[in-house]
């Protein structure tokens, strides 16, 4: 082989194995939530129901809303300190009875800023009652967890890529059937699918 020929093939092999966030394309925030096959028995189905929230209280209003008037005024302080910029929310409708999921993604300032709002939904959510955490590998800066019990409860999924922090979560009543194994399989693959994209 040339020289020439070699040293392409050499920068090629660099490339490959410098990860998908090198030369990335830019994602806009409603491409980073779950799409369409990600979540086996979970949409969306269709066109996706996308929610967008330009404001912190406005997003706390409607998917936090077990905190208190103080706790939701300290929340909105700490998202403008970390310099929230939108969330896109969406609703994920199951093909079993009694189950329902969510995917939802946060923009902020800085990943520092990303990881400090991971630490807080985390401690939101495990406020609501007992808590049990499971494992999922492959996902760095990730929790993890269930609330509830196996007859009504649910199992959420939050990590942090970058300047972002996503949540995939589902909720189940009535003795539904566990979807973790296909919550695992859809955090991974969008993890994967987003990692080390910019925002646009």
């Amino acid at each position: 082989m040339a020289r020439l020929g070699i040293a392409a093939l050499v920068v090629t092999v660099a490339l490959a194995a410098a990860g998908p966030g090198l030369g990335a394309q830019p994602l806009p925030l409603s491409a980073r939530v779950i799409a369409h096959g990600e979540f086996a028995g979970f949409g969306p189905f269709g066109p996706p129901p996308l929610q967008t929230f330009t404001t912190p209280r406005t997003f706390l209003s409607s998917y936090q809303q077990s905190a208190t008037p103080s706790q939701a005024s300290t929340w909105v302080a700490l998202l403008h300190r970390e310099g929230f910029v939108a969330v896109v929310a969406e609703q994920l409708g199951s093909l079993t009875a009694n189950r329902g999921g969510l995917s939802w993604v946060m923009e902020l300032g800085s990943p520092a800023g990303a990881k400090s709002e991971l630490a807080q939904e985390v401690r939101s959510d495990e406020s609501h009652g007992p808590v049990s955490r499971f494992v999922v590998g492959g996902i760095p800066a990730l929790s993890a967890f269930r609330l509830g019990t196996s007859s009504s409860g649910g199992d959420n999924i939050l990590f942090s890529d970058g300047r972002f922090v996503y949540f995939v979560g589902y909720g189940w009543s009535n003795g539904a059937t566990s979807a973790r194994a296909a919550l695992i399989t859809a955090a991974r693959t969008l993890y994967a699918r987003v990692h080390g994209h910019s925002a646009t």
